[in-house]
């Protein structure tokens, strides 16, 4: 049952922060190629990251690792997605990470992928109302949102995993 709820949470996450790919891949290729394809954001593949291992107890970050962590949290919160340096960013973070932890996020890609190739992952997916989980005549996907309107929804979700780590260094 934990199991399932784990992977169910992690398949959402995965699917907001990438919801661009089944999106794109839904819209003719003449419409694709009038908008770029937005390059990922290593701060949500870092957020990402600890939210899936702190859901089992056994990939559970340690102290001395949240405590190392943290910082960088707080560094990636205020670097341009596309910057560089987030990158470099996101690569220390990873490293802080046990042998075990990158296995255990390796297998979670694993699964989401193979999920995803097979059907049983949609962005956005989420109600009985098309799919979208949102109201009629909500926007219909990531990419209708404006980029200030993504911009704050980066924001929020690094201030909550920052605060989370906080509660946890105390």
């Amino acid at each position: 049952m934990r199991r399932t709820r784990v992977l169910i949470g992690l398949a959402v996450l995965i699917g907001l922060v990438g919801g661009g790919v089944y999106v794109a891949r839904s819209r003719p290729a003449a419409e694709q190629s009038q908008q770029p394809q937005r390059a990922r954001d290593p701060g949500f593949g870092v957020i990402l990251a600890i939210r899936t291992l702190e859901r089992s107890a056994e990939t559970r970050l340690s102290p001395e690792q949240v405590a190392a962590i943290l910082p960088f949290v707080k560094a990636l919160k205020d670097v341009p997605p596309t910057d560089q340096a987030g990158e470099i960013i996101a690569g220390a973070v990873r490293k802080t990470f046990t042998p075990a932890q990158r296995t255990a996020l390796e297998e979670a890609r694993r699964q989401f992928q193979s999920r995803q190739r097979s059907g049983g992952v949609r962005a956005g997916s989420g109600g009985d109302d098309g799919g979208s989980g949102a109201p009629a005549g909500a926007p219909r996907g990531p990419t209708e949102i404006s980029d200030e309107q993504r911009a704050q929804l980066r924001a929020r979700t690094f201030e909550r995993m920052i605060r989370y780590l906080e509660r946890r260094t105390q």
